[in-house]
């Protein structure tokens, strides 16, 4: 870049001319330079002149002066031919670099002397840069400017998506601070960041100089995040009734469901959680099995945006009320006198029973039944009598007959199920009894059945000296046998013999004579864990991948059965297509590259640690004993 500068022809008879021009004035607005110039004579004596005319001179491309052959003048060193200005337009960018030339017919008519050159002018500021930090929408940003002149304003605009606004008119600062809106969050509903474009368009005074850009990325803050309302819980009552009003623990279901579900800035909702009291569902609304559980129950909602981003967690809690199936703790049946007192030989019942049940918040009832009938028969005699827990009562109205046994039902109900037990009592008590008309004997009883030794419940049976273990070791648990207890005491204390411990961290398996594995007793295998092997992998494939071969690689290409016609011998060659009787023509290479094939080898990379895998079934653990004397 320069300020003045110069061209000077070669010299005729001494003689030369010089183009010089000054750089006078650059207007920032219009993008020109004004410049000075001079052709004047110039080498040799100043005293001494030489005949000159057709002077001509061009400045950028325009003729600035121009006289004819025929019009000479005696030409000095320092003789001034001509002067003026002249104004050159700036490329866009500020820069720019002109021709200029000059020639003249120096001690002829004809031109002798001629020069010509490129100069650069200096720069005229043009349009300023400028650069941002990338932040959070709702976050200042600071914009730098890199001012092009001290006198430039700036005025700053933006665009992000469909979105634009300014963001400073005409400042004249460089450094400008800016909060991007965080509804900027709107133009990208399925991304947390995007790049904004910021412009800045430079102006000298009122007038527009240029214009440049730079981009930032705009984040959405990790508070923009999609919202629910509420999580709402209805009761689904099922078998409970209604007017109760509560959620009971294996009989009521629940309803959940979403309110006011929605995205932010622009988001959307795409996917809906609930979970809790072992349940879960991906919808907007849930409803679960029956409750398992009692006691309060917490259920947690979130919903999942378009841009990825989840909902705080909203949650609804509901208290089970407990509840278990009515059961009888224990019962007992025996012979009575009207009054309820317990006798061998009377002819009423007196019942004694313990049970419970739920009370569901006191919601909950029981109604109780007792029936009765002689064993052996099918129907049932409905006693009327009613009876609570932990409280004897007496029924049968003296027709309990003291030849027979009874079948004693005692049934309680409540609002969901029902529950039965059976009790006998027996014949009225004797020491031994025949059967009258038959073969039937019984002890402590009276005797009711044919061909059969009966023994009353209330009599104990001893078996005194080594029967009662022959039996359990000889019919039970012969030699061989498989002992299985939650107890690590030897079976020996217990039954005798010698019991050796047996499948030690095994499973047991039926043998199976079709099965190698399993075809004889006691045969092990098997492994806790296991490293595969290449072959006992499941046969796959590999997703597709890309191979390429060098693009530039040296190689060439062979021609055979080819015939060639040569040209003269300073002609070109010419190759022709090979046709039957042609003779070959062996490994001639061509030049350059034609349809053609590669073959490539290689593997793909590896995957996996080779680690071994667990091997064990669902399990569970006992002692296990073997017989073995």
């Amino acid at each position: 870049m320069a300020s003045s500068g110069s061209i000077t022809t070669g010299q005729k008879e001494g003689r030369s001319i010089t183009l010089s021009w000054t750089l006078s004035s650059q207007n920032i607005e219009k993008n020109t330079s004004t410049i000075a110039w001079t052709l004047k004579g110039s080498g040799g004596s100043t005293t001494s002149w030489v005949m000159a005319g057709g002077f001509k001179a061009v400045i950028n491309g325009t003729t600035v002066y121009s006289t004819s052959t025929d019009n000479r003048i005696k030409l000095y060193n320092g003789t001034v031919v001509a002067s003026g200005s002249t104004t050159i337009t700036h490329n866009a960018d500020g820069t720019k670099s002109f021709s200029l030339s000059c020639e003249a017919g120096v001690y002829s008519y004809a031109v002798s002397v001629s020069a010509s050159g490129t100069h650069t002018l200096n720069t005229i500021p043009r349009a300023s840069s400028a650069s941002a930090t990338n932040v959070n929408m709702g976050s200042a940003a600071t914009i730098t400017i890199s001012r092009a002149s001290s006198s430039f304003t700036h005025t700053l605009t933006y665009k992000f998506g469909s979105a634009t606004g300014t963001i400073a008119s005409k400042t004249s600062s460089t450094s400008v601070s800016w909060t991007p809106p965080i509804s900027l969050a709107n133009q990208i509903p399925s991304a947390i960041s995007g790049t904004c474009t910021i412009t800045c368009d430079t102006y000298s005074g009122s007038t527009k100089v240029g214009s440049k850009t730079c981009t930032h990325t705009l984040t959405v803050p990790a508070s923009v995040k999609p919202v629910i309302d509420n999580l709402s819980a209805t009761r689904v009552d099922g078998s409970v009734p209604s007017a109760w009003g509560i959620y009971v623990q294996t009989k009521s279901r629940a309803t959940l469901k979403i309110e006011g579900a929605a995205g932010s800035y622009g988001s959307t909702v795409k996917s809906y959680n609930i979970s809790g009291g072992g349940y879960s569902g991906t919808a907007s609304s849930l409803t679960t099995g029956f409750l398992n559980s009692s006691g309060t129950i917490t259920f947690t909602a979130t919903v999942t945006d378009s841009r990825g981003r989840v909902s705080d967690a909203k949650t609804v809690s509901i208290s089970v009320i407990a509840y278990s199936a009515p059961s009888f703790s224990s019962y007992q049946s025996q012979r009575a006198t009207s009054n309820g007192t317990a006798n061998d030989d009377g002819t009423y019942v007196r019942g004694l029973l313990s049970y419970s049940f739920a009370s569901c918040s006191s919601k909950n009832t029981v109604t109780r039944k007792t029936e009765y009938r002689k064993s052996g028969t099918a129907e049932w005699t409905n006693a009327n009598v009613s009876f609570s827990s932990g409280t004897a009562f007496t029924f049968g109205g003296g027709s309990i007959s003291t030849e027979t046994s009874y079948e004693i039902r005692y049934t309680i109900t409540d609002a969901f199920s029902s529950i039965s037990v059976v009790d006998v009592v027996s014949t009225a008590a004797v020491v031994m009894d025949f059967k009258s008309g038959g073969k039937g004997v019984a002890v402590g009883k009276v005797s009711e059945t044919d061909n059969c030794f009966e023994v009353s419940e209330k009599w104990d049976v001893k078996v005194y000296g080594k029967l009662l273990k022959k039996f359990i070791m000889e019919q039970m648990y012969p030699v061989g046998s498989i002992y299985m207890s939650v107890s690590s005491t030897n079976p020996s204390t217990y039954f005798g013999g010698t019991w050796t411990a047996w499948g030690t961290g095994r499973v047991p398996v039926g043998v199976n004579a079709n099965d190698t594995n399993f075809a004889t007793v006691e045969k092990t295998g098997g492994a806790a864990t296991v490293i595969l092997t290449t072959a006992q992998m499941p046969s796959h494939t590999h997703a597709k991948g890309t191979l390429a071969t060098n693009e530039t690689g040296s190689h060439t290409h062979n021609l055979k059965n080819q015939k060639t016609t040569w040209g003269a011998s300073s002609g070109n060659k010419v190759i022709i297509d090979a046709t039957s009787g042609y003779t070959a023509i062996t490994n001639k290479a061509t030049t350059s590259a034609g349809a053609h094939s590669h073959t490539i080898s290689g593997s793909t990379a590896s995957a996996g640690s080779g680690s071994a895998h667990n091997n064990l079934q669902p399990y569970i653990t006992c002692y296990m004993w073997k017989r073995t004397a």
